[in-house]
């Protein structure tokens, strides 16, 4: 049995498959599950992928305008 999981923040691909593959075939869907974790996390919102990722930097801004 094959299983591939990849996440990046919240977003998560995953890929089960009891059949056997040859190594194209393994690299081939490993390129897919990344290409497609990659593009549904590249698609949310800026503050979404960086509060995913713990860069949320909202609180940031707040201190700086308060310094002004």
């Amino acid at each position: 049995m094959l299983k591939i999981i990849i996440n990046i923040g919240d977003v998560a691909t995953e890929l089960m498959t009891d059949q056997s593959l040859s190594f194209d075939a393994i690299e081939s869907l490993l390129n897919r599950a990344v290409q497609s974790t990659v593009q549904s996390y590249l698609s949310l919102p800026t503050e979404d992928r960086l509060a995913a990722l713990g860069l949320d930097t909202s609180d940031d801004d707040e201190e700086d305008e308060d310094d002004e």
